[in-house]
């Protein structure tokens, strides 16, 4: 498990390799094109907007460079303060979104992503949705509370859920809708969970909350594996029936030797 992710410590440093590498850049500075190519890998329009804020400024610095060169003026020390500013905040701002950037690569390995204005706006859309689930809204969920809490009995149930779902979602997306409607009753015990945890209250009542809850989810993976394992199975019938009246037909047209 990594620091921001359920993924290894191995896969997020490869991810923010560039980051660390503009860090050690001081020249040339590289740090609006790395905050450019994570917006446009996490889909996030006000990194994007930010990178090219800050690439702008470094045009600037550049120009400013150029004008003030050959002479120590009070230009020339404005402009070198500035370099340095510029480093400092946008290497700084790269770091600060570094966890938000890393979430959004884990969530991208689950289902396609859709371009976001900003984070904070994408949170509160996501916990708002109560009355109208989506497939998208339904994994994203899941993998935030997945986060948020610190049992791991219950994150690994998590994983299994939205392992099972994401499967069942690749191979009939009306059933994924009719999934939703069973077992979107799972969210709300989530954010129970959340809550007491949140609570750090150690009475006996939160504790048997809590327990009861575990158990809750720990069925529920279970139903759930056995609701995906059925409707695969449904599945299969279908295609096997389908495939012997395709033989048959060949066979009655004589194209099949019996």
């Amino acid at each position: 498990m990594g620091w921001a992710t359920k993924k290894s410590k191995r896969w997020e440093l490869g991810q923010l390799k560039w980051t660390f590498l503009s860090i050690l850049m001081f020249a040339p500075p590289i740090h609006p094109f790395v905050m450019m190519s994570q917006a446009s890998k996490s889909k996030v329009r006000s990194w994007y907007l930010l990178s090219w804020l800050l690439l702008f400024v470094q045009f600037g610095l550049f120009y400013s460079f150029y004008v003030f060169a050959g002479a120590m003026s009070q230009g020339m020390l404005l402009t070198v303060c500035g370099y340095i500013s510029s480093y400092i905040i946008g290497n700084g701002l790269l770091l600060n979104q570094s966890k938000s950037y890393l979430q959004r690569l884990e969530l991208g390995e689950v289902r396609s992503l859709t371009w976001i204005n900003t984070l904070a706006d994408q949170r509160r859309l996501e916990l708002a949705q109560a009355q109208i689930e989506t497939p998208q809204s339904f994994v994203t969920k899941l993998l935030y509370f997945q986060k948020e809490v610190d049992n791991r009995n219950i994150q690994q149930y998590v994983d299994k859920i939205v392992r099972l779902f994401h499967l069942l979602e690749q191979r009939d997306i009306q059933e994924a809708e009719k999934f939703l409607v069973r077992h979107g009753t799972v969210v709300n015990v989530l954010r129970e969970y959340d809550d007491l945890e949140n609570t750090r209250l150690n009475n006996q009542v939160t504790l048997d909350s809590k327990n009861k809850l575990e158990a809750v989810l720990a069925q529920a993976a279970t139903a759930i594996e056995l609701d995906v394992t059925n409707l695969i199975k449904a599945r299969l019938l279908d295609v096997s029936a389908e495939s012997d009246v395709y033989l048959q037909t060949l066979k009655n047209k004589n194209l099949l030797k019996d």
